[in-house]
């Protein structure tokens, strides 16, 4: 008798409990492929935000191109990227920037090295995006790193535009 109602208690309380669902981080309106919105041709770039925590970024202009792989949070409505520093020498951009002005050095992903090629990086350092209607919107950061440089509006959509 003790132990059906010890099997009894057990499962009551074992059902009532709150869950943590990991499903609502997997499943969030962030995960899909994003396509760049704003900047015009030449430039394309795509940002594929995947279930598993995981993000890639791609793009290019013209002969260049440029990329990262990093990893996500969500913090309340906000994706937050960041990505990977890769082991090998490359060119290095922060995101969202345009106009840096820093050394030689700061504008490689190890110092004093040659990069073999024009491809680059691009840094994601606690970027922030906001989702509104069906676009992703990057949150320019009021403490950017270099005052004097424009804010750039940078947004993605779900759906690839049309360049002609």
């Amino acid at each position: 008798m003790k132990i059906k109602l010890f099997l009894l208690v057990t499962i009551i309380a074992l059902s009532s409990c709150k869950k943590n669902n990991p499903k609502i981080e997997e499943n969030s309106k962030f995960v899909r492929v994003w396509f760049d919105t704003v900047r015009s041709y030449p430039f394309k770039a795509k940002l594929i935000i995947n279930k598993n925590k995981t993000f890639e970024y791609r793009g290019g202009a013209c002969t260049s191109s440029f990329g990262a792989k990093g990893i996500w949070r969500i913090e309340k409505d906000t994706i937050i990227l960041n990505s990977i520093k890769p082991k090998e020498c490359m060119w290095k951009h922060d995101f969202g920037l345009i106009c840096e002005k820093l050394t030689d050095n700061d504008y490689k992903t190890i110092k004093d090295c040659e990069p073999k090629s024009e491809d680059s990086y691009e840094n994601f350092e606690n970027e922030k995006f906001y989702f509104r209607n069906d676009t992703l919107i990057h949150k320019n950061d009021e403490n950017d790193k270099l005052k004097n440089c424009p804010k750039s509006i940078i947004a993605f959509s779900d759906k690839e535009k049309i360049r002609k």
